[in-house]
């Protein structure tokens, strides 16, 4: 087989799959600011709405650029992780970049990159906002939706100063960068908010983030929009078909919203979006009420409760990847009547495997486990068999293989019934492209 350029490309990033970024002292900071002035790129000339939080950002980012983009309105848009293809991540106006301009972006990239001194302590997320900005820069976007990786003052983002701040839910997660208590994770996310930030749209329902978030308000010059405070909702309805709702705010009363997203969480997403685009309108950008009802429904997120049907085998994919948002699926998934024949799924080392699956348990519904796509994030063999053992009380199946397990769902698989893919973004997007293009047999 031929090697490719493209293949070289994907052989440059994946040597980054694995790094641990130094921390201590805002070093990866320093990085980035370096690696930003060795490509040329000046933040500053950029006019951010950063999203950070633990659940919900991918989706609100998505709604925020949809409405951009009906509007006509020129920004790009950076969200991760991808599911199948590293292009997923960046995008403008809608479209994503192709490949041709991806792997030359990436390959100067690294060009640039033999001859900085400090290379070996570069790591991912340094390399994938290169690629965005200079993607952006190339085409002259000045207004960028970024979604965090992990955390704020965690992230190496964190020399943006945004315009806009947005907190989507919070929940524990990544303690082991961000802290034990929620109150750490806040602190944390909250250093997104500079003396600059005209905005901070709070969107979480979590009351001691929502409490920290109180006390910062009363010490800066920063606007705050709180979820049920300054702005609110009210969910008509929720079923497979999607959501309707009502929302009210600073500047929109909208009746009878619909998104094609499934899930009431869906409508908190959509709403702390609709919420950032009434703080662009104070920064002078103009929108109308009908387009953005147009655009939060023909808002699209794959591989969240997204339902696939193949060979007669009903799938449901959702990226779901800590405990809040496997407890919200769980949630959804009763909501709507739908009955579980299994659950495959894989979970990230530094996570609690035990937890995770019991807020996801369905009885009579099987887990099938597999590794992580991703080696580097894999718990050991021993770790899960130590977790099933204190499972007992439920049905368990290990397989190393990743179409083994899908073969073995597929078996357990009965009529009106669904798979449940979740645990992973990682592992959602790699049994989809499995089962769309190799089918269920």
């Amino acid at each position: 087989m031929k090697y490719t350029e493209y293949d070289q490309v994907l052989s440059f990033l994946s040597s980054y799959n694995g790094r641990t970024t130094r921390r201590d002292n805002g070093y990866h900071h320093k990085i980035m600011t370096e690696l930003l002035q060795l490509i040329h790129i000046n933040p500053e000339k950029f006019t951010f709405i950063q999203i950070t939080g633990s659940c919900g950002k991918g989706s609100t980012a998505q709604f925020i650029s949809s409405i951009l983009t009906h509007h006509a309105i020129d920004h790009g848009l950076f969200t991760g992780p991808h599911l199948s293809a590293y292009e997923e991540r960046f995008a403008i106006n809608g479209s994503l970049i192709d490949r041709e301009e991806f792997s030359s972006i990436v390959l100067d990239i690294e060009k640039k990159l033999k001859d900085y001194p400090l290379k070996e302590d570069v790591g991912h997320m340094h390399v994938m906002i290169m690629i965005a900005l200079t993607f952006f820069q190339r085409h002259g976007i000045k207004l960028v939706v970024f979604e965090n990786g992990v955390g704020g003052k965690t992230d190496p983002s964190n020399i943006f100063d945004p315009t806009i701040a947005v907190f989507t839910e919070i929940t524990m997660d990544h303690s082991h960068l961000l802290g034990s208590t929620i109150e750490d994770i806040i602190l944390d996310k909250s250093c997104i908010i500079k003396p600059t930030t005209k905005y901070a749209i709070c969107g979480m329902n979590n009351v001691q983030a929502r409490n920290f978030l109180l006390k910062i308000e009363h010490h800066c010059d920063t606007i705050f929009r709180f979820l049920h405070r300054d702005y609110n909702f009210i969910t008509k309805s929720s079923d497979t078909n999607g959501n309707t709702f009502y929302f009210k705010g600073t500047h929109y009363a909208l009746k009878n919203i619909q998104t094609k997203l499934l899930g009431t969480h869906q409508v908190q997403n959509a709403s702390n979006a609709i919420a950032v685009i009434e703080a662009l309108v104070e920064c002078g950008y103009s929108f109308q009420k009908d387009i953005i009802t147009q655009a939060l429904y023909d808002a699209a997120m794959p591989c969240r409760m997204e339902m696939i049907e193949k060979n007669g085998v009903t799938f449901l994919f959702d990226g779901a990847h800590n405990t809040l948002e496997l407890k919200t699926l769980k949630e959804s998934i009763e909501t709507f009547g739908l009955q579980v024949s299994s659950v495959m799924l894989s979970i990230s080392s530094n996570k609690d495997m035990e937890t995770m699956m019991r807020s996801i348990y369905f009885e009579d519904a099987p887990y099938i486990i597999t590794p992580h796509p991703f080696t580097e994030r894999n718990i050991r063999a021993e770790q899960i068999e130590k977790s099933l053992s204190s499972m007992q009380d439920i049905p368990c199946f290990y397989f190393h293989e990743i179409k083994n397990a899908l073969q073995h769902a597929v078996q357990l698989y009965q009529k009106n019934q669904v798979v449940l893919v979740t645990g992973s973004l990682y592992l959602v997007g790699y049994v989809k492209k499995i089962v769309l293009n190799e089918g269920t047999e």
